[in-house]
């Protein structure tokens, strides 16, 4: 039987592996508690960062993660866009082309032509600069409905670490 703590720290052993493996090609960039800062004119793969921030004004070719910071973009990202404990800006000029998440904050964009693929806000809110409809492909989950499906998962997750009591053979 694996303990809580154990497989918490499994879980986040396996993400920090996983999220630097992507870093290694060249030209990426990962980063603990030092902003990332992609200028105009400038071209990098993937950029990971952990307790920091992420500008882009220049290219970015592969994928953006950001842990406990805030992202924003003004340039071109080419790959998905994971934001978790942060805020994300998206400028008018900006453009994704893959898909961006952030979970735990809010997230900013002034064009739909801004984002290619869907957006989604998890424990936050998604807004367009401007009053408009939303559209299919852009979703937020507000912190109340975030937390009780959050609390929701831990008690179900909570049964399969439960101690069970075997029946006693008398």
């Amino acid at each position: 039987m694996i303990s809580a703590n154990r497989f918490l720290g499994i879980f986040v052993f396996l993400f920090l592996s996983a999220a630097t493996a992507s870093a290694r090609e060249p030209g990426s960039r990962t980063y603990f508690n030092q902003d990332i800062f992609v200028a105009q004119g400038q071209q990098i793969h993937n950029a990971t960062c952990f307790f920091c921030s992420v500008q882009v004004e220049g290219d970015l070719t592969g994928n953006i993660l950001v842990l406990f910071g805030n992202l924003n973009i003004s340039g071109h990202v080419k790959g998905r866009t994971t934001v978790l404990g942060g805020n994300t800006v998206i400028d008018s000029q900006a453009r994704i082309d893959g898909n961006a998440l952030v979970v735990d904050g809010n997230a900013v964009y002034e064009t739909d032509e801004s984002i290619s693929g869907n957006a989604w806000v998890i424990g936050g809110h998604l807004s367009p600069a401007r009053n408009r409809a939303r559209t299919l492909h852009r979703a937020s989950f507000s912190p109340v409905i975030f937390s009780s499906v959050a609390l929701a998962a831990l008690l179900l997750l909570s049964l399969f670490f439960w101690p069970r009591r075997k029946a006693d053979p008398a």
